[in-house]
């Protein structure tokens, strides 16, 4: 994994910052007990979307996933049980799976004696002393970008391979992309909030846009630009927002790391009072990770279904009802 030279000046794993850490990750290889493998007919060479390579020679039987969407797809795809170690978001996928937090330490991840570590892009850049020392110690890491609906099959694929799971995954995947489908007829145009501050909101070729299609929604947004090349995010705003009033049914905001105003927060909020969603109570909290989220997990889930049964039925618990302004 090819990081910042600065960084391989500065946090090399010969430094003595990291000279303890190695002693310990050592004295765990010559721990009994580790597994066996069934090894790949010719080993799996890895580029990353850092450019960094990894190759593998077996199947990874020990794998130390940092990012929730690959911890669900590797669940999905039924390689639950060689993950030994996840990081922020797996809250509650399984009792099995011990969670490392949002910012492991080495100790913690050398701990594990992972084959592989899967991590994003956006993480490893954040902290790069942490892959930097783990690369230093020989650990194998991957950092994949959650990926675009397209080339989501293929993105299954890898995994698979990487954890040895055989069958078809790739034609599973592209079925479960299109089993909760909603039949054609006229459709709800639907406004996705992704940050209630600047209302922000998700691109037309978003994951987002595409379980809004799923559900039988049209993206209300369709001429949203992306914030930059190759984002999701659009800057959409407040103004744009109450001057297409006319073209919107629903309003859905999403709930999580990236956006914390609800749908009453919404509907109090002074400067929407006479949108049309917010006079018929079709403003609604949707959870990040159900709409935004790249993962086969929920897609077999049905979240496309919740979603539609959120709008058209109200009948989703845990999702906010008809919701009116006071």
């Amino acid at each position: 994994m090819k990081l910042s030279p600065v960084l391989k000046k500065t946090v090399g794993w010969q430094g003595k910052k990291y000279k303890k850490t190695l002693i310990f990750f050592l004295l765990f290889l010559l721990l009994p007990g580790k597994p066996s493998y069934v090894n790949f007919a010719d080993a799996l060479e890895i580029t990353d979307d850092l450019g960094g390579a990894v190759v593998l020679e077996r199947p990874a039987a020990r794998i130390v996933s940092l990012y929730a969407g690959h911890t669900e797809n590797l669940i999905a795809i039924g390689a639950l049980g060689s993950i030994v170690a996840a990081g922020q978001g797996a809250e509650g996928l399984s009792p099995d799976i011990p969670l490392l937090g949002s910012k492991p330490g080495v100790e913690q991840i050398a701990a594990q004696r992972p084959d592989i570590v899967l991590t994003r892009p956006m993480m490893a850049r954040s902290q790069e002393p942490l892959y930097e020392a783990l690369g230093g110690f020989g650990i194998k890491v991957a950092a994949l970008d959650p990926p675009e609906w397209d080339k989501f099959p293929d993105y299954i694929a890898l995994l698979a391979q990487i954890a040895g799971i055989a069958g078809d995954v790739k034609k599973n995947a592209a079925d479960a992309m299109k089993a909760d489908a909603e039949p054609g007829g006229e459709k709800l145009r639907a406004f996705l909030v992704t940050n209630g501050r600047t209302m922000a909101t998700c691109t037309p070729d978003s994951w987002a846009a595409h379980i809004m299609e799923l559900a039988g929604l049209e993206n209300a947004a369709r001429g949203a630009v992306p914030l930059s090349e190759g984002s999701v995010l659009s800057a959409f705003g407040a103004e744009r927002l109450l001057a297409t009033d006319d073209e919107i049914d629903v309003i859905l905001l999403q709930q999580g790391a990236m956006n914390t105003v609800r749908a009453e927060d919404f509907v109090r909020d002074m400067r929407f009072a006479s949108l049309k969603a917010v006079l018929n109570g079709m403003v609604f909290d949707v959870p990040e990770a159900d709409i935004s989220r790249p993962s086969l997990l929920r897609l077999q889930n049905g979240a496309a279904r919740k979603l539609r049964d959120l709008v058209t039925k109200r009948e989703v618990s845990g999702c906010m009802n008809k919701t009116k302004p006071n």
